[in-house]
């Protein structure tokens, strides 16, 4: 069973101020953070969909730039790199993954929430159960449970991945059409990261120690 993770970084980062992939995360950036996170997980594909300033993300990713793959689309909205992220992981000659892990950049997953994931994953379509995905689960302060990230899912649902589109609401109706098992992850504050804003940057590096 190969897992695969789709990571998307093609954004304009408007929010932020400047791109996300290249915020500074300790000693490294933040797109370099994830890239080892994802190598030191169970995952043995990855796919980094670039578009803005995706010739700084390639020069600072240096070898690892083998993984990216460019969205000329990026502009349309972040439906349009799941796609390309989607369908370049079904192209001619390359083996279907059986699980696919999907990340945004600015929702930064460690290795050990991303193999935790893919572990209940697994053991469940083992077990016979019939799901077709798994997002971790949190509470906000109110006690109300949303959903987290990333989300591992089935790789038979590449195929609608790969259409994805923002008028389609992207992979929030794929997720509505094929509801992944809820896993509540009370202790990994990891899982409800957003770093949309300089606000946020703080928060992420005192959980994930960037």
């Amino acid at each position: 069973m190969t897992v695969a993770a789709i990571l998307l970084a093609a954004g304009a980062s408007s929010r932020m101020g400047e791109p996300k992939p290249l915020v500074r995360w300790g000693e490294r950036t933040l797109i370099e953070w994830e890239r080892d996170q994802l190598l030191a997980s169970c995952v043995e594909e990855i796919v980094i969909v670039t578009g803005s300033r995706a010739e700084a993300v390639r020069r600072t990713l240096g070898e690892a730039g083998r993984y990216l793959v460019f969205n000329q689309r990026w502009p349309q909205g972040r439906a349009t790199s799941l796609a390309k992220g989607a369908a370049t992981l079904l192209a001619p000659g390359r083996p279907r993954p059986s699980t696919v892990v999907i990340q945004n950049v600015d929702q930064p997953a460690p290795a050990h929430v991303i193999d935790r994931l893919v572990e209940v994953f697994r053991a469940r379509v083992a077990e016979g159960a019939r799901i077709e995905g798994v997002q971790p689960t949190y509470l906000d302060t109110a006690g109300h449970e949303h959903g987290g990230h990333p989300v591992v899912l089935d790789g038979d649902l590449l195929d609608e991945l790969a259409h994805a589109d923002e008028e389609g609401e992207g992979l929030r109706a794929i997720l509505q059409r094929h509801p992944p098992l809820r896993l509540p992850m009370p202790d990994e504050p990891s899982v409800a990261l957003d770093l949309d804003t300089p606000a946020a940057l703080g928060e992420g590096r005192r959980v994930l120690g960037g």
